[in-house]
């Protein structure tokens, strides 16, 4: 193998979120590894005639940023459907706004008679009116086709009656265990607007992908610095595709994928935790997903104190939704651990998270030894005595600080101020000696790693509140929580995360430094280059 570098970026700030938090002036790789880091002088010596050395005057570099929950297999069909976000994403603000750009992607897309019509983003509590958009509304405007309009939250949505009718929620119909049907008032019909397992299996129905959209979208998370992506609830058939685009045409980003818990017997049984099998050219089968409750901004999150506002059907002393009884989440948690299987459960309430230490213990008393550091995902409408226990027990979160922006005027209201200023408690966390890390959860919120870590060190709601003043990250703290943490998280810090000689060339250059810009101006920090092991997969050739 030569020794003479492939590529040198030079006259650089170099962030190597390294244990000392070195940073250097220049990175060199070979072979697609990290073969020097240093000054300009000692690195660019090892140019060869053949080396690319590139001349970055200034700009800074940071290691490949790693989204450690996000969702490439759900995010990659609704590129080509309606976004409805409300502000500051978006600009949706009415319902006469939703059911123009239904109408407009429905022309863009050319969509058949019968076919589907997609909207996401959907955040009522946010619009300027009430944002009530319903079966009959839908099917007035929308007579011919199917249609549904996925909520911000991914864990709820409307239908129109073709849809409804075809899952079978129509008048008099019984709630699934889990889920909640909402009815017109006074009546037993349906409205549309369906939540968690009333839900679920109908969104699974509406990921219908390709290769070109998968390709697409993990293009997309190249270009705002994402080397690393987990695909966080993956069914098998979409593990078995992007392992085909992996050992195929190959992939610009690695990708993770988590099982998704219904399918983890499946999983096992097809091998794809041997080690023959987990692993190839960039894609992963890491872990397996259970979703143990809902969103807080959607109302499905289960907590132990009530909310302020009620269930999202108008249901009062509402707690929230258990989506998978207990001795379900034992066994599955049981079964994972006894094969080696990491453990990713969703909890965004203390509820859900006391839901995942009980059945972590529960698998520990049955014999099965956790193979290490189960990750709560998202971890946001919790307990602090809770942190103590993912400390004695070896859990390690994965929070979600873009709620702070996005969602924390809907978490005041729903949960007062104390819960919500104390939402992904991010610096309690680091302060008794965790490891937390925050994630996109792309399509929930956008994939841009600098916005994220911008909310992480300000935790400002759109409507200017502060969420937990207390509970903020200095810059650096925010970058690692997206760089090494992440990797420790999905147990490859010993080959990304950091920028260290032998671990992975994969690098991103930004136009400014996080560390040394006015926080404000961290969240508009430009992605100019995205290196995966050594080549540029942004912008493409």
């Amino acid at each position: 193998m030569s020794t003479t570098p492939d590529l040198i970026l030079t006259n650089a700030t170099v962030v190597t979120v390294d244990d000392a938090d070195t940073v250097a002036e220049a990175v060199a790789v070979t072979g697609g590894v990290i073969t020097a880091v240093g000054s300009a002088a000692e690195v660019g010596a090892l140019a060869g005639p053949a080396t690319e050395v590139v001349d970055l005057a200034g700009r800074t570099v940071v290691p490949g940023f790693v989204d450690p929950h996000s969702h490439v297999s759900m995010g990659a069909p609704y590129v080509k459907h309606a976004a409805l976000h409300t502000p500051p994403v978006g600009d949706t603000r009415t319902v006469d706004d939703i059911v123009r750009k239904l109408h407009e992607n429905l022309e863009k897309n050319r969509t058949p008679a019968g076919g589907l019509l997609l909207g996401w983003g959907y955040y009522p509590d946010e619009m300027d009116d009430d944002g009530a958009v319903t079966a009959d509304l839908l099917d007035r405007e929308f007579p011919d086709h199917r249609v549904c309009v996925v909520h911000v939250s991914g864990h709820g949505g409307v239908a129109n009656t073709r849809v409804l009718e075809a899952h079978g929620y129509v008048d008099g119909c019984d709630d699934p265990e889990g889920g909640t049907v909402v009815r017109y008032p006074g009546t037993r019909k349906p409205n549309g607007v369906l939540w968690e397992n009333a839900w679920m299996p109908l969104m699974f129905t509406m990921m219908d992908t390709d290769d070109d959209a998968l390709l697409a979208m993990m293009r997309e998370y190249a270009r705002w610095g994402v080397t690393t992506v987990q695909d966080g609830a993956a069914t098998v058939e979409q593990i078995a595709t992007i392992r085909a685009l992996a050992d195929g045409p190959g992939i610009p980003v690695d990708v993770r994928s988590l099982v998704l818990f219904s399918e983890l017997d499946e999983a096992l049984e097809q091998g794809w935790f041997a080690p023959d099998k987990v692993d190839s050219n960039g894609h992963t089968v890491q872990g397996v997903k259970l979703i143990l409750d809902g969103s807080p901004q959607g109302k499905t999150a289960n907590v132990t104190q009530e909310y302020l506002t009620g269930g999202p059907g108008g249901e009062p002393h509402w707690h929230g939704i258990q989506n998978i009884p207990q001795a379900d989440a034992d066994a599955i948690v049981t079964t994972a651990y006894r094969h080696g299987v990491q453990v990713f459960a969703h909890c965004n309430g203390d509820a859900a998270i006391d839901e995942l230490l009980a059945s972590h213990r529960a698998a520990k008393a049955a014999g099965a030894t956790p193979p290490g550091r189960t990750i709560p995902i998202h971890s946001q409408v919790m307990r602090l005595d809770q942190l103590d226990e993912y400390v004695t027990e070896g859990f390690e979160p994965s929070m979600f600080t873009i709620h702070c922006l996005i969602f924390g005027d809907t978490h005041v209201r729903n949960f007062g101020q104390e819960r919500a200023f104390g939402i992904s408690p991010m610096r309690s966390a680091v302060d008794k000696g965790l490891r937390p890390t925050n994630h996109s959860d792309y399509p929930i919120t956008p994939i841009n790693p600098l916005q994220l870590l911008w909310t992480s060190v300000v935790r400002r709601s759109t409507g200017g509140t502060v969420l937990g003043p207390h509970e903020r990250l200095t810059p650096l703290e925010g970058l690692r929580s997206l760089t090494i943490d992440a990797a420790y998280e999905h147990r490859t810090e010993g080959d990304r995360g950091s920028i260290e000689v032998g671990k992975l060339g994969d690098l991103v250059v930004l136009d400014a430094n996080p560390l040394d810009v006015d926080v404000e101006a961290i969240k508009d920090i430009a992605v100019l280059r995205t290196i995966k092991r050594g080549v540029t997969v942004y912008p493409a050739s």
